[in-house]
Protein backbone atom coordinates (compact mmCIF):
# COMPACT_ATOMS: atom_id res chain seq x y z
CA UNK A 1 0.00 0.00 0.00
CA UNK A 2 1.33 3.35 -0.84
CA UNK A 3 0.27 6.72 0.47
CA UNK A 4 1.22 10.17 0.92
CA UNK A 5 2.02 12.44 4.33
CA UNK A 6 1.50 15.97 3.83
CA UNK A 7 2.54 18.00 6.78
CA UNK A 8 2.22 21.61 6.99
CA UNK A 9 3.78 23.69 10.11
CA UNK A 10 3.67 27.73 10.03
CA UNK A 11 3.55 27.81 6.27
CA UNK A 12 5.75 25.47 5.43
CA UNK A 13 4.72 22.39 3.38
CA UNK A 14 6.58 18.81 3.21
CA UNK A 15 5.11 16.12 0.73
CA UNK A 16 6.85 12.60 1.12
CA UNK A 17 5.57 9.76 -0.41
CA UNK A 18 5.50 5.81 1.59
CA UNK A 19 8.26 4.63 0.06
CA UNK A 20 10.44 6.81 1.22
CA UNK A 21 9.62 5.43 5.13
CA UNK A 22 11.43 2.12 6.35
CA UNK A 23 8.48 -0.42 7.13
CA UNK A 24 7.65 -0.18 11.26
CA UNK A 25 9.55 -2.81 12.28
CA UNK A 26 7.69 -6.06 14.17
CA UNK A 27 8.52 -5.54 18.25
CA UNK A 28 10.71 -7.97 19.31
CA UNK A 29 9.63 -11.75 20.66
CA UNK A 30 10.13 -12.24 24.38
CA UNK A 31 12.52 -14.68 25.99
CA UNK A 32 12.70 -16.09 29.22
CA UNK A 33 15.21 -17.83 29.78
CA UNK A 34 15.44 -20.35 33.36
CA UNK A 35 18.44 -22.09 34.67
CA UNK A 36 20.40 -21.82 37.83
CA UNK A 37 23.75 -22.41 36.30
CA UNK A 38 24.43 -18.68 35.14
CA UNK A 39 27.07 -19.59 32.54
CA UNK A 40 24.36 -20.95 31.11
CA UNK A 41 21.60 -18.47 31.59
CA UNK A 42 24.18 -16.27 29.90
CA UNK A 43 25.00 -17.93 26.90
CA UNK A 44 21.15 -18.97 26.26
CA UNK A 45 20.19 -15.43 26.94
CA UNK A 46 22.73 -13.43 24.83
CA UNK A 47 21.88 -16.10 21.83
CA UNK A 48 18.89 -15.15 22.08
CA UNK A 49 19.32 -11.50 22.46
CA UNK A 50 21.72 -11.54 19.06
CA UNK A 51 19.28 -13.24 17.49
CA UNK A 52 16.74 -9.92 18.34
CA UNK A 53 14.62 -11.59 20.91
CA UNK A 54 13.78 -8.86 24.37
CA UNK A 55 15.11 -11.47 26.92
CA UNK A 56 14.35 -11.66 30.52
CA UNK A 57 16.49 -13.55 32.82
CA UNK A 58 15.35 -16.17 35.57
CA UNK A 59 17.52 -18.55 37.83
CA UNK A 60 14.61 -20.53 39.51
CA UNK A 61 11.55 -22.50 38.56
CA UNK A 62 9.19 -20.99 40.93
CA UNK A 63 9.91 -17.36 39.69
CA UNK A 64 9.78 -18.62 36.39
CA UNK A 65 6.59 -19.69 36.37
CA UNK A 66 5.04 -16.78 38.34
CA UNK A 67 6.71 -14.33 35.79
CA UNK A 68 5.20 -16.04 32.46
CA UNK A 69 1.79 -16.38 34.40
CA UNK A 70 2.27 -12.41 34.81
CA UNK A 71 2.61 -11.65 31.13
CA UNK A 72 3.10 -14.60 28.62
CA UNK A 73 6.58 -15.28 26.72
CA UNK A 74 6.52 -15.71 23.00
CA UNK A 75 9.45 -18.37 23.93
CA UNK A 76 10.94 -20.30 27.08
CA UNK A 77 14.16 -21.74 27.29
CA UNK A 78 14.59 -24.20 30.31
CA UNK A 79 16.63 -26.23 32.31
CA UNK A 80 15.25 -29.42 33.70
CA UNK A 81 17.02 -29.35 36.74
CA UNK A 82 16.67 -26.44 39.20
CA UNK A 83 15.86 -25.10 42.88
CA UNK A 84 11.89 -24.50 44.03
CA UNK A 85 10.55 -26.02 40.60
CA UNK A 86 11.74 -28.49 38.22
CA UNK A 87 11.38 -27.43 34.11
CA UNK A 88 9.15 -30.19 33.53
CA UNK A 89 7.13 -29.17 36.51
CA UNK A 90 7.55 -25.64 35.26
CA UNK A 91 5.74 -26.91 31.76
CA UNK A 92 3.40 -29.12 33.76
CA UNK A 93 1.78 -26.19 35.78
CA UNK A 94 1.59 -23.59 32.96
CA UNK A 95 -0.61 -25.93 31.50
CA UNK A 96 -0.58 -24.16 27.75
CA UNK A 97 -3.16 -25.60 25.51
CA UNK A 98 -2.36 -28.00 23.00
CA UNK A 99 -1.76 -25.33 20.07
CA UNK A 100 -0.64 -22.67 22.24
CA UNK A 101 1.60 -20.13 20.31
CA UNK A 102 4.15 -20.44 23.12
CA UNK A 103 7.26 -22.02 22.64
CA UNK A 104 9.00 -24.19 25.56
CA UNK A 105 12.33 -25.57 25.28
CA UNK A 106 13.48 -27.83 27.65
CA UNK A 107 17.23 -28.66 28.26
CA UNK A 108 19.48 -30.50 30.41
CA UNK A 109 22.89 -32.32 30.68
CA UNK A 110 21.15 -35.67 32.13
CA UNK A 111 18.24 -36.11 28.61
CA UNK A 112 17.39 -39.30 27.94
CA UNK A 113 14.47 -40.76 25.75
CA UNK A 114 11.78 -41.11 28.76
CA UNK A 115 12.90 -37.69 30.11
CA UNK A 116 12.17 -36.46 26.13
CA UNK A 117 9.14 -38.22 25.68
CA UNK A 118 7.95 -36.55 29.40
CA UNK A 119 8.45 -33.57 28.20
CA UNK A 120 7.16 -33.70 24.47
CA UNK A 121 4.11 -35.34 26.19
CA UNK A 122 3.64 -31.44 28.39
CA UNK A 123 3.61 -29.87 25.70
CA UNK A 124 7.58 -29.16 25.31
CA UNK A 125 8.28 -27.66 21.23
CA UNK A 126 11.73 -29.68 22.44
CA UNK A 127 14.03 -31.00 24.46
CA UNK A 128 17.71 -30.07 24.25
CA UNK A 129 21.20 -31.98 25.63
CA UNK A 130 23.30 -29.33 27.47
CA UNK A 131 25.06 -27.76 26.65
CA UNK A 132 23.41 -26.61 23.37
CA UNK A 133 24.66 -25.00 20.30
CA UNK A 134 23.64 -21.72 19.12
CA UNK A 135 21.78 -22.91 16.04
CA UNK A 136 20.53 -25.78 18.13
CA UNK A 137 18.73 -23.21 20.46
CA UNK A 138 17.63 -20.87 17.61
CA UNK A 139 16.35 -23.80 15.91
CA UNK A 140 14.09 -25.27 18.76
CA UNK A 141 12.97 -20.99 19.21
CA UNK A 142 11.82 -21.06 16.30
CA UNK A 143 8.26 -22.42 14.86
CA UNK A 144 8.59 -25.11 12.22
CA UNK A 145 8.22 -23.75 9.00
CA UNK A 146 4.51 -24.18 7.14
CA UNK A 147 4.71 -25.86 3.64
Amino acid sequence: MRYTLRLSLAGFTHTAMSDEFPPPSPAPLRALVVDDDDTMLEFVAGVLRRAGYDVQTCSDGMAALELFRARPFDVAVVDVRMPKLSGLSFLKNLRLPQNSPHRIVLFSSMIDKKLEREALDAGAAACLPKPASARAILDAVSPPARA
